[in-house]
């Protein structure tokens, strides 16, 4: 019980800490509008946030893999918070930059460490368990734009200052649980301290640096959709759609909400069929998903989102108890490159996307992004099957 209810909490702190992210991009079309800015310029914003949030989380994770940093889980958390209200109050379009990076950089604090942590306290259904912790994140990235949406109707873009207070609350619950994470981790993993004192130990052959990179790629593919979508959906709507702001968001929430919902059953499927194939099955499914999306108006284009979004981010936790378990001793390293690294790679998508959407239009960039799942199930099929790999004690 007290295993499910720290999963939960950890769960808790990703949703809100994502939370921040998935608001960004609603503010983006008034942040357009009232600095004069090009899609190109909105494509820096893009890449400031997820570069800095995501390429930076491998140093986090070797630096958890060296010394205990539990206290970057309540710190990454309230950071993430401060940077998205910094974002509200900016007045300037470098000091929206600035604050975007601060909010990144809580971000990139907290993923490592909190999916290291969910990894130790887990028992033998590790898919699951980090399902459970990822799902906050889905959820929060869900809950953003629809919290966005209404705190900009409510006090223009100084509305998001209520952020904060939740990341305090938050942040306050974390530092209070950590004293249990411990002792759980502790006593799940008190005989592997190669888990933790000694990252450095083991080679890794060329079968698992292979399959590392496989995995690398198709996540980095799968974070350019995921991405593309996310920030490009809103903009969509409101200016080739003629929809409005509250149905952008409304679809953004749906799609990403249903990804939560894709993501435990991901988590799931995959201690039941094994982490490869869930894998093939998600990356065969999207393409088709996206065009029906895309051609679709209204009640449809709600229902092609919500499917479209349940499978491309069904693999999420996948993803990472696949590499985890390819290098057992470098948890926080592992989390790091798929949750970050990957991740953030994929991110220099959104200032391509941004420049390509200047010349030829958001919908046909829509249509490139959604053929992108394509390469990513031919890789898949490359990946060597997740028992050849899954090592208990030693690499």
């Amino acid at each position: 019980m007290q295993q499910l209810s720290l999963l939960f909490l950890l769960s808790l702190g990703h949703m809100v800490t994502d939370m921040t992210g998935g608001a960004l991009p609603v503010l983006l079309p008034v942040i357009r509008s009232e600095f004069s800015l090009s899609y190109t310029a909105i494509g820096v914003i893009i890449l400031v946030s997820n570069l800095i949030s995501s390429v930076i989380q491998p140093i986090f994770g070797i630096w958890s893999d060296r010394k205990a940093v539990l206290w970057l889980l309540p710190a990454g958390c309230l950071l993430a918070g401060v940077g998205l209200v910094l974002v509200g109050f900016a007045p300037a379009y470098l000091l929206i930059l600035f604050a975007v990076a601060v909010n990144g950089i809580g971000s990139a604090a907290y993923h490592p460490e909190a999916s290291k942590q969910s990894f130790l306290i887990s028992g033998e259904k590790k898919a699951t368990a980090l399902s459970i912790y990822s799902v906050g994140g889905n959820i929060g990235h869900g809950l953003g734009p629809v919290m966005a949406a209404l705190l900009l109707e409510l006090g223009g873009r100084r509305g998001v200052g209520i952020f904060l207070i939740i990341s305090v609350i938050t942040a306050i619950l974390l530092k209070k649980s950590l004293p249990a994470i411990k002792q759980l981790a502790d006593k799940n993993h008190g005989a592997k301290k190669d888990l933790r004192a000694n990252p450095s130990d083991g080679r890794m052959s060329k079968g698992v640096l292979l399959a590392l990179f496989l995995l690398v790629m198709i996540v980095i593919l799968r974070s350019l959709v995921h991405l593309g979508m996310t920030n490009f959906i809103p903009l969509y709507v409101e200016e080739y759609l003629n929809g409005s702001k509250h149905f952008g968001a409304l679809l953004l929430t749906v799609f990403l909400l249903s990804g939560a919902v894709g993501t435990i059953f991901g988590g799931m499927a995959a201690d039941w069929i094994g982490r490869k194939r869930v894998m093939v099955l998600s990356s065969a499914l999207v393409t088709p998903l996206l065009w029906l999306l895309l051609i679709s108006n209204g009640i449809w284009a709600v229902v092609f989102a919500a499917l479209s979004g349940f499978v491309l981010i069904s693999t999420f936790s996948v993803t990472v108890v696949y590499a985890q378990e390819l290098i057992p001793n470098r948890v926080g390293l592992a989390s790091g490159l798929i949750l970050g690294f990957a991740f953030g790679v994929g991110a220099l998508g959104g200032l391509a996307f941004g420049a390509a959407a200047d010349v030829w239009g958001i919908p046909a960039v829509l249509k490139a992004i959604s053929l992108l799942p394509i390469p990513t199930f031919l890789l898949s099929l490359w990946l060597p099957h997740e028992e050849r790999y899954r090592l208990t004690d030693t690499h």
